[in-house]
């Protein structure tokens, strides 16, 4: 019995400590990120204590709705901060001048503006988006206050906009100058594991797939290499979205900056081309030789152990190209008997050889943080795909949750209708804009319950002791440095950050009487309240389930490919991938679960390659019979997905046809010359094979087969 007792406690011993190892156990980043916030938070309040702001807690707040774990980050969100509350302090002026006399209208232009700012922000992502938000919501937030004595809204937006502005300033400062350089080090250890991830990656494209390999469902398996494909993507991808802040807390890093974005596409161009290529070995089993890119296995193994050793590694990918490239200089009679298939190979492994060399290069450069040419930065090619569908789903549910609230507010003089109102706007505009905007109400909600006790506890037994600054402090740095812990939780986030700022709210540090029971309960009932209202919209108007949205992105990434093959290969790269990351492959639920991402490869696939035969095409010079039937390939590629999702019986027409063309373009390829026109017409035709291939990989996508059928790249001499 006491041994029984003793296992149940060690078990608990452990639960406790894994779900409370963010609490118990704090890593450094995240100790460094609780110590800044709660700086921030102390220094912002004593701030506007001395400036005599109208409401000093909003300081606390917008440093709580701020604070960012990155400074980088933290710096351009704080600008758009700034002007979004600009913005919102413009408008809300204007409204309650032109309707302080009618509740009603005044109502309904509020509805309207956030409405138009959900929209907008729905087509933006990261700090325009944010800006957007800003606009929305704080002029929610002065407008509700004013209209109480439309006279004074014009000092309320003032002080809105100074306590913004120094929260805003604080925290960025308080941030770079506590921990400098932390986003530059982000993006570089994040380079680091993409490039490990890469190897690691490519040694599993020489391998024979085996049989165990199949039947335990490996990870590894090149005969299903989907779901590590998306998360070297997302490793990739995620690279971007740290550069473009490094140099904000890291002056230094500008220098290099552009270097730095050329390598992150270097870098996804790579994960491209292994993806198509793993995806048409995975056809073939082990009934093909892949002598050509084991050439490359001992390179990747040094980028997989240590990618700092850039001159080692280059080193290696170049004599591994050129033992390729030899080997099949040496065996040229044998041209004509190579198979598709093995030219495939060849010509990838060349492709690759080549790529990791050049990604490891930049790599090294930027290891040795030389200087890149400071021209002119043209746009960025990770440009952001956005639905209109979604846009405007968005902005009906949270227009139809402000209508309500204001409805209830509109009617009923009760002063803790107005922190519902606030909230609900915060809600509206801030979570619509998620996957799952009603779990982000219920985080909202979860959020709100730890505040509130929290909030409790410090209202009614800690602060009726407190005398002076000192004392304040000593009571709210324990619930900010707690949140704090929380919010630099990725699980946790949501509800520390939302804790932290209904915190501020209940606890009202400014105020100089303390609240009674009734106005908190009051003002607690009244957020949760907002709560619901969100819930009830986000339920209501326009439901949509998962596995709808899933259909709905599956066939935006399709669409990209009904747009043509002529625009370019980075934009249309970056954008079907970003689509990709933003599919909600869990809602592909039981035997269809890798199936999202097995389709979603297949139009990244197809549509990189489609532009990579049109291209090489041209430049073979291929006669005119067959310039036309790549042409009228392309057209009825982009034809077929420009419907929605075509019928599997016809994706495997196309395949086939397709097939056909690449083998009757590789014969007259080998009869080219120069060599240099030779080349270019045999990387056409495995162009137009891996456009086969994709083809294929999306029919066995939708069909949920095991790909025996499916024939590719004269499979009659391969096996």
């Amino acid at each position: 019995m006491s041994a029984a007792l003793w296992l149940c406690a060690i078990w608990l011993y452990n639960t406790l400590m894994y779900r409370l190892a963010w609490l118990l156990a704090p890593s450094a980043e995240n100790l460094s990120f609780a110590i800044r916030c709660c700086i921030s938070v102390a220094l912002s309040l004593y701030l506007a204590f001395w400036l005599q702001l109208d409401n000093a807690y909003w300081a606390f707040i917008n440093v709580a709705i701020l604070i960012q774990p990155l400074p980088g980050f933290l710096v351009v969100r704080a600008f758009s901060r700034l002007l979004g509350t600009f913005v919102a302090g413009i408008v809300s002026v204007t409204l309650i001048a032109l309707f302080a006399q009618s509740y009603t209208l005044f109502c309904t232009s509020l509805v309207l503006w956030v409405g138009l700012m959900v929209f907008c922000a729905s087509m933006f992502r990261n700090n325009m988006s944010y800006g957007f938000v800003l606009a929305g919501y704080v002029t929610m937030i002065v407008g509700v206050r004013a209209m109480a004595d439309p006279s004074t809204v014009f000092s309320v937006a003032v002080a809105r906009t100074a306590e913004t502005a120094l929260a805003a300033v604080i925290a960025a400062f308080v941030s770079v100058l506590l921990a400098p350089g932390i986003t530059a080090r982000k993006y570089r250890a994040a380079r680091i594991d993409a490039l490990k991830a890469i190897g690691a990656q490519f040694r599993r494209i020489d391998r024979n797939p085996s049989k165990e390999d199949s039947e335990h469902g490996d990870p590894g398996d090149p005969n299903t290499p989907h779901p590590e494909l998306h998360e070297l993507v997302n490793k990739t991808l995620a690279l971007e979205q740290t550069r473009q802040y490094a140099r904000y807390d890291e002056p230094a890093f500008a220098e290099y900056d552009r270097l730095a974005r050329r390598l992150d596409y270097e870098l996804l161009s790579l994960v491209s081309a292994m993806a198509s290529l793993q995806v048409y070995l995975g056809k073939f089993g082990d009934r093909i030789d892949r002598t050509p890119l084991q050439r490359l296995d001992e390179a990747a193994a040094l980028l997989e152990k240590d990618p700092n050793d850039a001159s080692a590694i280059k080193l290696a990918f170049s004599k591994a190209y050129n033992a390729v490239l030899t080997n099949a200089r040496a065996d040229r009679e044998n041209d004509r008997k190579r198979s598709l298939v093995d030219w495939v190979i060849i010509t990838r492994a060349l492709d690759l050889a080549n790529r990791m060399r050049a990604a490891v290069i930049k790599h090294g450069l930027l290891l040795a943080e030389k200087k890149s040419a400071r021209d002119t930065p043209r746009r960025t090619e990770f440009a952001t795909p956005v639905s209109l569908r979604e846009s405007l789903r968005t902005t009906a549910r949270a227009a139809t949750a402000i209508a309500i609230g204001a409805a209830i507010w509109a009617t009923h003089d009760e002063p803790a209708l107005s922190g519902m109102m606030v909230l609900l706007a915060v809600l509206t505009t801030l979570f619509a804009l998620g996957d799952d905007p009603a779990g982000g109400a219920k985080g909202f909600g979860i959020g709100g319950l730890c505040a509130g006790v929290a909030a409790f506890i410090a209202n009614f037994a800690l602060l009726p002791a407190v005398n002076g600054f000192v004392m304040l402090m000593v009571v709210l740095m324990p619930f900010v440095f707690v949140a704090s812990l929380a919010m630099a939780t990725p699980q946790w986030a949501l509800i520390g950050r939302i804790s932290l700022v209904q915190f501020a709210l209940l606890v009202n540090p400014a105020n100089g009487a303390r609240q009674d029971f009734v106005s908190f309960a009051e003002a607690f009932m009244g957020a949760e309240l907002a709560v619901i209202l969100a819930l009830a919209a986000f339920a209501i108007i326009l439901p949509v389930t998962p596995r709808d949205l899933l259909r709905e992105r599956l066939a935006g990434m399709f669409g990209e490919l009904a747009k043509g093959f002529t625009g370019s290969r980075e934009r249309f790269e970056t954008r079907v991938y970003d689509r990709l990351l933003r599919l909600p492959v869990a809602a592909d639920q039981g035997r269809t679960h890798v199936s999202a991402r097995q389709a979603a490869f297949s139009a990244v696939n197809m549509g990189i390659e489609a532009r990579s035969l049109r291209l090489l095409t041209t430049r073979a010079g291929f006669d005119d019979a067959i310039q036309q039937a790549v042409h009228d390939e392309l057209e009825a590629l982009e034809h077929m997905f420009a419907h929605g999702y075509p019928p599997v019986q016809d994706v495997f027409a196309m395949q086939k046809r397709t097939n056909a063309l690449a083998q009757q373009m590789l014969t007259a390829a080998l009869s080219f010359t120069p060599r240099l026109r030779l080349r270019h017409g045999v990387r056409a035709a495995v162009a137009a094979e891996l456009v086969a291939a994709a083809l294929a990989d999306y029919g066995l996508a939708r069909e949920n087969a095991d790909g025996s059928a499916v024939r590719l790249g004269e499979a009659n001499r391969v096996v």
